[in-house]
């Protein structure tokens, strides 16, 4: 949309850069690889999210503390510790489906031998996990 077609009503959305100020039209046409199609579907899941959350804050992980990690999420005030097989669960889920998933997208690094995990998401990505964890928190 054209500065002309926002018009009366419309809105421009901004984002704060290294001191400045730009558009995220202007960000979302950088060619950093990352279609819209990709930042959907890597935060459709609220599991993924809370990885990338996770990752954008602390940088590294290995899947068992992402595990336990979003445990504790989704407790949700529960006193109520979750159970080691639910942890289990939840690991085994993030290895073979989210993790994988994130790995495909570009926003994660993520060794299998190891269970590594590292942050890496493009700039255009890392936009919209700020934006998610900002309306999550």
């Amino acid at each position: 949309m054209s500065g002309d077609e926002r018009g009366a009503g419309g809105f421009e959305l901004l984002v704060r850069e290294q001191g400045s100020v730009t558009s995220v039209d202007d960000v979302l046409r950088r060619s950093d690889g990352c279609s819209v199609e990709t930042v959907v579907d890597v935060l459709a899941h609220r599991r993924r999210r809370y990885v990338l959350y996770h990752l954008r804050e602390h940088g590294t992980a290995v899947a068992e503390s992402l595990a336990d990690h979003i445990a504790e999420r989704e407790r949700d005030g529960s006193t109520v510790t979750p159970d080691p097989a639910r942890r289990q669960h939840l690991r085994t889920e993030l290895l073979h489906t989210h993790l994988p998933k994130l790995d495909d997208a570009g926003a994660i690094t993520f060794e299998r031998t190891g269970e590594f995990v590292e942050y890496d998401a493009s700039e255009t990505l890392e936009l919209f996990v700020e934006l998610a964890a900002r309306a999550e928190a």
